[in-house]
C-alpha cells in the first residue's frame, strides 16, 4: 500500500508538471479491459515477481517479470525487455486475402461477394413461379397443398444452395487458416536473412501467432521494436497497450471460455467478483465488506 501510495504521488506530480509546461494532459484515468483505448495503469493482482540480473559477460539489461492475474482469471506474465509480439489469425487473413475477408468483421467477404444476378435470378424466378400457381389454384378452385408441396421443395432446393455454399466458404476459410503457419515461418525467414544477427521463437495460440525475440533484450520504446509490430503484422491493440504500458504481455494461462471440459464441462462462465479482482484479501470482516468478502471467496474457489 505505501508503494502504491507513492507511485500514485509521483504519477499526479508528473502529470502536473506537464500541465504546467502546457501538454494537454489525461485529467482522468478510466480502468478498462484489455481491447479498450486506455489500459494504463495495469490494475491486476500480483502473483510472483522475479529479476533476472544480466551476466558478467553479457551486454544484455537486466530483466524484470511479473506475473499477474487479469480480469478473468487468467494468469499474464509482464516483462520489460523480451520483445513478444501478438499476432491475430484475423488481421493476417485480412492482410493476405483482402478480397475474400473484410475488413470491418471476421466474415469471410466471399459472403458478399457470392450475390451474384444468377442467384438473385432464381429467387425472382421463385416468386413469379408461386404467384402463377397461387393463381391457377385460386382460378381452379383446387386444393392449397399443391401451392405448399411447391414451397417446400423449393426451400429444400435453397437450403442445399445455401449449405454447399457454407461448405465451400467454411473449407476455404480452413485452407487459409491452414496457410498461415508457412506464411508466418516464412516472414520470420525473410527477417533473419536481411538481419543475420536476430533470432526468434514462433509460437502458435489458439487465434493466431506469438513471436518472442531471443537473441537480446529490447524496450518497447526501441525502433527496431516498431519495425518487427509492422513487420510481422502484429495486433494493434497489443501494440498500443505496449507502447502505453512500456512492456510487452503473454497470457500464461487458458481463457476460461476456452476449457471444454472442466468439471464435467460445467465450468460457470459468469466470473464472480470481477469489478474488484486486485483485491488480495479482505481484512476486516464488517457489515460493510461481507458481501465483498463473499464474492471474493467464491472468485477464489472459481479460479
Amino acid at each position: 500500500q505505501i508503494e502504491a501510495l507513492k507511485h500514485a504521488k509521483g504519477r499526479v506530480a508528473e502529470a502536473h508538471n506537464r500541465w504546467l509546461a502546457g501538454e494537454d494532459i489525461v485529467r482522468r484515468e478510466r480502468r478498462e479491459e484489455y481491447n479498450e483505448i486506455n489500459g494504463i495503469p495495469i490494475r491486476e493482482q500480483i502473483i510472483s515477481e522475479q529479476f533476472f540480473p544480466s551476466s558478467s559477460q553479457s551486454k544484455t539489461a537486466s530483466t524484470q517479470l511479473i506475473v499477474t492475474r487479469n480480469s478473468y482469471g487468467a494468469q499474464v506474465a509482464n516483462v520489460d525487455n523480451i520483445a513478444i509480439i501478438d499476432v491475430d489469425n484475423d488481421d493476417l487473413l485480412r492482410y493476405r486475402y483482402p478480397e475474400h475477408y473484410s475488413r470491418h468483421g471476421f466474415m469471410p467477404a466471399l459472403l458478399i461477394n457470392q450475390s451474384k444476378p444468377s442467384s438473385k435470378l432464381k429467387i425472382w424466378l421463385f416468386i413469379l413461379v408461386f404467384i402463377l400457381i397461387a393463381s391457377v389454384i385460386a382460378w381452379l378452385g383446387l386444393s392449397w397443398l399443391w401451392l405448399l408441396a411447391v414451397m417446400f421443395g423449393a426451400t429444400a432446393y435453397l437450403w442445399q444452395q445455401a449449405s454447399q455454399r457454407d461448405k465451400a466458404i467454411a473449407q476455404q476459410y480452413a485452407d487459409n487458416i491452414a496457410s498461415l503457419m508457412p506464411y508466418m515461418t516464412d516472414l520470420i525467414q525473410r527477417r533473419v536473412a536481411a538481419h543475420p544477427a536476430e533470432q526468434f521463437r514462433l509460437y502458435e495460440t489458439p487465434a493466431g501467432f506469438r513471436i518472442i525475440a531471443t537473441h537480446n533484450t529490447v524496450l518497447p520504446k526501441d525502433g527496431v521494436v516498431t519495425e518487427w509490430f509492422e513487420f510481422f503484422h502484429a495486433d494493434a491493440n497489443y501494440v498500443r497497450l505496449c507502447q502505453a504500458q512500456q512492456c510487452f504481455r503473454a497470457r500464461l494461462t487458458a481463457k476460461p471460455w476456452r476449457m471444454a471440459e472442466v468439471e464435467n464441462n460445467n465450468l460457470a462462465k459468469d466470473i464472480p467478483a470481477k469489478e474488484f479482482w486486485f483485491a488480495d484479501d479482505i481484512s476486516q470482516h464488517d457489515s460493510d465488506n461481507e458481501l465483498q468478502h463473499t464474492d471474493l471467496t467464491a472468485r477464489k474457489q472459481w479460479i
